[in-house]
């Protein structure tokens, strides 16, 4: 499972929206926990990062950074 977590982690810091829903469809057939669905959904920011990655790669790896880590740490205390 911490293979999963980490994977669902990596797997949403690509700028795409739609990817999550992998994880959500994961969760509602009871194959992974909570969790996981959390680190995917904080992580995966959507088209939403497209705008700030236009202005500043550099802001925007530090904000991609932060969601990482912020919700590894936050699903590992969940899970």
């Amino acid at each position: 499972m911490l293979s999963i977590f980490l994977f669902a982690g990596l797997f949403g810091t690509r700028p795409e929206s739609g990817l999550h829903l992998i994880f959500v469809m994961m969760f509602v057939d009871e194959l992974i926990p909570f969790s996981v669905l959390f680190v995917s959904s904080f992580v995966q920011d959507g088209h939403g990062m497209l705008p700030l990655l236009s202005a500043s790669v550099r802001d925007s790896l530090w904000v991609k950074a932060f969601n990482l880590v912020f919700g590894l740490a936050v699903g590992g205390a969940v899970y």
